[in-house]
């Protein structure tokens, strides 16, 4: 093993996996998911951590529910005038704007 490799196991998959799942779960619950005691899953978390393997923990955020929260999520019915008025401006600003996710019609 080199100095900047790790050696994985079965069980050691299955820990990360669990854990890109859900990291917030308790060392108790994953140590009853792995069927290992708590200290024995614990220093397997740890030397993931310490090797790098285990970049950081983050949390995933509802987009809907966050956009709620803020007061986003409006409605808006919006006029547009374009200086060219030709058809090829036209069409182009209309396949700008219908790529968009806050575009509806």
């Amino acid at each position: 093993m080199t100095q900047n490799s790790i050696e994985l196991d079965a069980t050691d998959l299955r820990l990360l996996q669990l854990l890109q799942v859900d990291a917030s779960r308790s060392n108790q619950a994953l140590a009853a998911l792995l069927q290992l005691s708590p200290p024995t899953c614990l220093r397997r978390v740890r030397r993931l951590q310490e090797t790098g393997l285990i970049e950081r923990q983050v949390a995933i955020l509802q987009p809907q529910r966050l956009a709620a929260a803020l007061g986003h999520g409006l409605q808006a019915i919006v006029e547009v005038s374009l200086d060219r008025q030709d058809s090829d401006s036209l069409d182009s600003f209309e396949r700008r704007a219908v790529a968009l996710d806050a575009v509806q019609q």
